[in-house]
């Protein structure tokens, strides 16, 4: 039999998920605690019992798309050594530009009082942009142990470097519109050119 926190910790998950399914259709804008009581099929009433407030449930919803960007950095190091390593990053920045992460962060970047909670989250539990530099270091370190990228590449160097672009790109917006796909794996591919 589960405990009550087990159950708790279901409830705020599968809340969780309504909320990332009605942010990918809709929108962050659309993210009300009734709108998620409406996703989820529950009393009005359960989200606040949930999440104290609005921007907790978007804290967590930060906090699950640094989670999906893991996982897919994780996808990407098992790239290392298959298919090209311009293709392999232009996948996964274009998986990441693609994503419901986007709108979310720009969302966030809107609201001075989200960015400030969001950004002392990052620095009270280690996760955040800096999540970028390290994914793709790594994968650019484990190419370089492939031997396809040049032994003497600073891979923390380059990984600052394109994580900080594509970084850019998600919290722009239309403020610096993102580049065809074909622009971008050009730009990707020049840059790994000189790896």
């Amino acid at each position: 039999m589960r405990s009550q926190a087990d159950r708790g910790q279901a409830l705020r998950a599968a809340l969780v998920e309504h909320a990332r399914d009605l942010v990918a259709r809709e929108g962050p804008d659309r993210l009300t605690m009734r709108a998620l009581a409406d996703e989820a099929g529950c009393a009005l009433g359960l989200p606040y019992k949930v999440f104290a407030d609005r921007q907790e449930l978007v804290l967590e919803l930060v906090r699950a798309s640094f989670g999906d960007v893991h996982a897919k950095g994780e996808e990407l190091l098992r790239r290392a050594g298959r298919g090209t390593v311009a293709g392999n990053i232009a996948w996964f920045a274009e998986w990441l530009l693609d994503s419901p992460g986007v709108a979310l962060a720009q969302h966030v970047m809107q609201s001075p009082a989200l960015a400030e909670a969001v950004v002392a989250d990052f620095h009270a539990n280690g996760h955040g942009p800096t999540l970028l530099d390290g994914l793709l270091t790594d994968y650019l370190a484990a190419e370089q142990e492939a031997g396809r990228v040049s032994p003497e590449v600073d891979t923390s160097a380059f990984g600052f470097l394109l994580g900080g672009a594509i970084h850019h790109l998600v919290v722009m917006g239309e403020g610096y519109p993102r580049p065809s796909s074909r622009k971008l794996q050009r730009i990707l591919g020049a840059v790994v050119d000189r790896l």
